[in-house]
C-alpha cells in the first residue's frame, strides 16, 4: 500500500513538475471557447452539420498533442526550454556513474548527502539592464542566512553555493561537489517598481523539481516572496519549524525600498573581501539610513562594515570612526533589540575599545538569540584569542565551523588555538581539514587568492614550505596590488627566514595605504623581522603607535 502511495505522489510530482495541470486547464478553456464561437457561427455561415464534429475531433486530437508537447517543453524564464530528463533518460548515463563509483576504493567514496540538506544558488540577473547582481545575490543570501538558522538544516555556505552562478553545471553535479540534497535556484526581473522572481528547488539526486513557483508582484513585496520561498524550502525538505517567527523576512524590512537597495549594495560590495570594496561599504549603509533612519539592519550593517576596517586591518584606527560605529550599532538594537547581527557588531567595538566583560556579554547575546549564527561564535572567539584565552577560542572557532562546515578559516584558527594549548594531533587534524577546504575553493574559484594564502600558510604550518610556496606566488599573482595578500605572503617568507623576500613584500603592502602601526609592529608572525633597520624604517612611515589596537 504504501509503495502505491509513493508512485501516486511521485507521479502527481511530475505532472506539476512538468506543468501538465496548467496545460489542461489552459487547453480546456480554449477549446471551450473555441466550440462556443464555433456553434454562433458555422450555421450563419452556412458550414455544413460535420464540421462541427471535426472540429470537435480536432481539439481531441489536439488535446493529446498538447499534452505531450507540455510533457516535453516548458515555457520558462529563459523562454521556451526542454524540461529535465526523466529517470527512463538518464538511466545510462546513471549506471555508467554508479559502476564508475563501485570501481573506485571504499574510503574515496563520498558520504551520503544529508536528506535534510540544500545548497542555494545566487539568481540569475533577468534584467534587461543586467545590472541588479547586488539584488540578485542579496536575495539569495537573505535566503540562504535565514535557513541557515533552521534546526536541522544543514545549509551550504555563501563561499561554496555562489561560484556555481553562471548556471552551467547540472544540479547533480552541485549536489555531489558540496553534499547537498537539493539545489534552490531562480532568476529575478526587476523593473521599475514591479519584480518577477522565478524559484525552484532541485533534487540534487535525480534532478527533478521539488518545488517550483513564479512570484509576479510588486518591489514592496520581495520580503513575502523571500518567505514564501524559504517556508516552502523547509516544507519540501520534510522540516518542521520549531519558532515560525524564524522565516520571518518582514520583521526588520525598511519603509523605503531605495534604502533596501543602497543595504544590499554595501552588503555586495563587503562579501567580495577586497580592501577596496571594505573601504567603500560604509557609504552604501549610510545612504540607506538617510532614505530609511529607522532601518535596524542598515545600522548594524554600518556598525559591522566600520569595524571590519579595524579588524582586518584595512585602515588605520585615527581614519576609522568608532564613534559612529558605536552610534550605529546602539541604534540598530533600539529598533530592533532582537536583531543577532547588531549584538555582534556592538560586541565587536566593545572588544576594540577594550570593554571585555560587555564585548563578552554582548556576543553571548548573539549566540541566545541565533545559536547558528557563524559571525557570533567566529568573532568571540577571535576576541577570546587575543586576550589568551585559548580554550575557549577553539570552542567558538569550531562552533563558527559547525555553522559553516565548508568553510576554512574558523577551523584553521581553531587549529591555531589548539596547537597553542598543546593539543598538537587535534590541531593538526583541523590544519590538514581546513586545508582540504581551502584548496578545494581555489581549485573551484580560480580568482579566489584568499583561499590561495590561507593554504600556503596552512601548508607551511604542516611541514610542506614548497607547496605553500606554490600557493603563496599563485596568490601574489592573482592580487599583486592588494594589502591583505601582500601582508600574509610577507608573514609566510619571514616564518621561513627569507627576510629580503618577506620586507619586500610588507613594504609593498604598506604603500598600498593600508595597515597600521600597532598590529604590523607587535605581529608574532613577524617577529625574524622585528630587530631589522628596514622593518623599522617601514614602521616609520606608519607614524606614531596609535593607542586603539586591533583584537
Amino acid at each position: 500500500m504504501r509503495d502505491w502511495s509513493v508512485s501516486v505522489k511521485r507521479a502527481f510530482a511530475e505532472f506539476r513538475r512538468r506543468r501538465i495541470f496548467r496545460a489542461i486547464a489552459v487547453y480546456l478553456v480554449v477549446g471551450w471557447l473555441l466550440i462556443q464561437i464555433a456553434d454562433a457561427t458555422f450555421a450563419p455561415l452556412g458550414f455544413p452539420a460535420w464540421t462541427m464534429k471535426l472540429l470537435i475531433v480536432l481539439l481531441g486530437l489536439g488535446f493529446v498533442l498538447a499534452l505531450s508537447l507540455a510533457w516535453i517543453y516548458d515555457l520558462g524564464p529563459r523562454g521556451l526550454e526542454r524540461t529535465a530528463a526523466t529517470d527512463s533518460e538518464t538511466l545510462p548515463r546513471r549506471r555508467a556513474a554508479d559502476s564508475a563509483a563501485v570501481e573506485q576504493p571504499i574510503a574515496a567514496q563520498p558520504a551520503p548527502a544529508p536528506e535534510a540538506s540544500v545548497a542555494i544558488l545566487p539568481f540569475a540577473d533577468m534584467s534587461e539592464s543586467k545590472d541588479q547582481d547586488y539584488f540578485c545575490d542579496g536575495l539569495a543570501e537573505e535566503i540562504l542566512n535565514a535557513l541557515a538558522a533552521v534546526r536541522g538544516l544543514r545549509v551550504a555556505s555563501r563561499t561554496s553555493s555562489f561560484r556555481f552562478r553562471d548556471g552551467a553545471t547540472d544540479a547533480r553535479d552541485i549536489g555531489r561537489a558540496l553534499n547537498v540534497a537539493a539545489i534552490m535556484e531562480g532568476s529575478v526581473r526587476k523593473a521599475g517598481e514591479r519584480v518577477r522572481v522565478t524559484a525552484q528547488l532541485i533534487d540534487a539526486g535525480n534532478g527533478y523539481h521539488l518545488w517550483s513557483e513564479n512570484f509576479d508582484r510588486r518591489l514592496e513585496d520581495i520580503f513575502a516572496i523571500q518567505e514564501e520561498i524559504a517556508r516552502n524550502v523547509v516544507q519540501a525538505l520534510r522540516l518542521s519549524l520549531k519558532t515560525p517567527e524564524a522565516l520571518d523576512f518582514e520583521r526588520n524590512a525598511p519603509r523605503d525600498m531605495h534604502a533596501y537597495d543602497f543595504y544590499l549594495r554595501g552588503r555586495q560590495l563587503q562579501a567580495k573581501k577586497a580592501t577596496d570594496t571594505w573601504l567603500s561599504a560604509p557609504e552604501m549603509f549610510r545612504r540607506a539610513i538617510q532614505l530609511d533612519p529607522d532601518y535596524a539592519q542598515a545600522h548594524a550593517g554600518l556598525a559591522d562594515a566600520i569595524v571590519h576596517l579595524l579588524l582586518w586591518r584595512m585602515a588605520r584606527p585615527e581614519d576609522v570612526p568608532l564613534d559612529e560605529a558605536l552610534a550605529a550599532s546602539r541604534r540598530a538594537l533600539a529598533l530592533a533589540p532582537d536583531l543577532a547581527e547588531a549584538h555582534v557588531a556592538q560586541a565587536n567595538i566593545l572588544s576594540l575599545t577594550g570593554d571585555n566583560t560587555a564585548a563578552v556579554a554582548a556576543f553571548e547575546s548573539a549566540i541566545a538569540l541565533n545559536p547558528r549564527l557563524y559571525e557570533a561564535h567566529y568573532y568571540l572567539a577571535r576576541h577570546c584569542f587575543a586576550r589568551g584565552l585559548y580554550a575557549r577560542a577553539r570552542d567558538e572557532f569550531e562552533a563558527a565551523h559547525s555553522a559553516r562546515p565548508d568553510e576554512f578559516q574558523a577551523l584553521g584558527l581553531a587549529a591555531l588555538a589548539a596547537n597553542t594549548l598543546g593539543e598538537k594531533a587535534h590541531a593538526d587534524a583541523m590544519s590538514r581539514r581546513a586545508l582540504q577546504l581551502a584548496l578545494e575553493e581555489a581549485d573551484a574559484d580560480p580568482g579566489n587568492g584568499r583561499a590561495r594564502y590561507y593554504a600556503a600558510l596552512l601548508q607551511q604550518r604542516l611541514g610542506d614550505v614548497e607547496g605553500g610556496r606554490s600557493n603563496i606566488e599563485a596568490a601574489l599573482r592573482l592580487r599583486p596590488d592588494e594589502f591583505g595578500t601582500l601582508y600574509n605572503a610577507a608573514c609566510f617568507y619571514a616564518h621561513l627566514g627569507e627576510t629580503d623576500r618577506a620586507l619586500d613584500l610588507l613594504d609593498r603592502a604598506v604603500a598600498t595605504g593600508h595597515g597600521f602601526r600597532d598590529w604590523i609592529e607587535h605581529d608574532s608572525d613577524l617577529e625574524s623581522l622585528r630587530s631589522l633597520s628596514r622593518f623599522q624604517d617601514i614602521l616609520a612611515r606608519l607614524g606614531q603607535p596609535a593607542t586603539a589596537r586591533a583584537g
